[in-house]
């Protein structure tokens, strides 16, 4: 995954670094918009296969939007607000969502109908409170790894059915989006913290992962065991090698 990434910077940061070098020709709008034109095309194609990355390799992509922002000395505030420049992470999150609201119009690739079944075709019913085009995301199967799987697509399900009735009434995947961003607008004018990571992967899940804990009677049990193997082990084979000498 590091080496994909790699790659995909070695592209697009060359494209950074030139439309940087004609900021004394144009207002900050038109560089923000050869941004949107050259860069995000090349960022956002890989979206998919790079959802589910840790969050310091994530970081290397988000931060070429952050040093372009702060080339023009623009904060980031002002670039969404005025200029609709959302953080990576926040186009990130809504683009899967859209893949997932695609689905559910039927619109996608018939594979992801198996991959990710309606809810109520799966149990037979949809969840008290809750949405009627819920989808299933496959927690029930995991065994390990909860923390890969809730930044994955399939965690992102959980996320998607927790969304109001109404946004997921909405006809196409364009107003879907747009709906996303206007909320993000919102919340950024009414000051809310860490704006890009709204909306993210499972934030309130099914799947919670336990913290790593140290059972000490456990721990003590073992270590006990391992002292009474070797005090044997030194009374049967003390005597045999006395002997054998």
């Amino acid at each position: 995954m590091n080496l994909a990434i790699e790659e995909m910077l070695s592209r697009v940061r060359p494209k950074i670094a030139a439309i940087l070098r004609t900021r004394t020709h144009y207002d900050t709008a038109t560089l923000i918009g050869q941004f949107k034109t050259h860069v995000w095309g090349l960022m956002e194609c890989h979206n998919g296969g790079i959802f589910h990355a840790s969050t310091t390799l994530l970081n290397k992509v988000d931060g070429t939007h952050r040093r372009f922002l702060r080339e023009l000395e623009v904060p980031e505030s002002t670039a969404f607000l005025q200029h609709n420049f959302a953080p990576p992470t926040l186009r990130r999150n809504i683009g899967i969502l859209g893949a997932l609201h695609k689905r559910v119009l039927g619109l996608s690739h018939p594979m992801y109908e198996d991959l990710l079944p309606f809810w109520q075709e799966r149990f037979g019913t949809v969840p008290p409170g809750k949405h009627s085009k819920q989808l299933y995301g496959g927690f029930m199967e995991v065994q390990a790894q909860y923390e890969l799987f809730k930044r994955s697509i399939f965690g992102m399900c959980c996320t998607y059915n927790s969304l109001p009735q109404d946004v997921n009434d909405t006809p196409d995947v364009s107003a879907f989006s747009k709906a996303f961003n206007k909320d993000g607008t919102d919340k950024m004018r009414a000051g809310m913290p860490q704006l890009d990571v709204h909306f993210r992967p499972a934030s309130k899940g099914l799947i919670q992962s336990e913290p790593f804990k140290i059972h000490w009677p456990k721990v003590v049990r073992h270590f006990a065991v391992a002292i009474f193997l070797f005090i044997l082990y030194l009374c049967i084979c003390t005597p045999l090698e006395i002997k054998s000498t």
